[in-house]
């Protein structure tokens, strides 16, 4: 009988004291709230006539590798945007708070990209560009062209101030 009685009587003492400590242990951990990134939609699903690994060797070219995948190109995501719904003090800050504001959505979408279509004269380009960036575009065209009676596929690239052609592969790009 005393040995029951101490073996409920520790029982009961492990009992009330475990929730304590287990309550110790499991703190809530502070969390930082995400910056707000205005404008953004769902992932862009990149044309599978463009996608892949493309090369080049043309001096012009802003990147002499390029991948791009189905949601993402050289490892940046990319998402519809809404410039609609970036507001005026982002785009165009007047105070120290507002730069700091826009440096801030800066560094938080510098892996992110906008994907839209382009309109040209020679055609309609389909755009990668950054969240926030002036005149930083990299427009790319799937084309074809003939060379020894061969059609051989190609990426016309442009950005507005010059162009390349990337190829599937890194022999193709040498060659042509």
């Amino acid at each position: 009988m005393k040995r029951s009685f101490k073996f409920s009587l520790i029982a009961a003492a492990v009992m009330a004291v475990a929730p304590m400590g287990a309550s110790a242990l499991n703190k809530p951990a502070t969390v930082q709230a995400s910056q707000k990134i205005y404008g953004m939609s769902r992932k862009y699903t990149v044309p599978k006539s463009i996608r892949g690994t493309w090369y080049t060797t043309s001096s012009s070219a802003k990147y002499k590798t390029v991948r791009i995948g189905v949601h993402s190109f050289n490892g940046k995501t990319v998402y519809h945007q809404n410039k609609n719904a970036i507001p005026d003090r982002i785009l165009n800050p007047s105070t120290k708070a507002q730069m700091r504001e826009q440096k801030r959505l800066i560094s938080a979408t510098k892996n992110k990209l906008a994907g839209s279509y382009t309109r040209r004269a020679i055609g309609e380009y389909f755009t990668f560009a950054p969240w926030l960036g002036y005149e930083q575009w990299d427009m790319f065209r799937a084309k074809t062209m003939r060379a020894n009676g061969k059609t051989i596929k190609y990426l016309d690239y442009s950005n507005g101030y010059t162009s390349a052609k990337y190829f599937k592969s890194r022999n193709l790009a040498r060659k042509y």
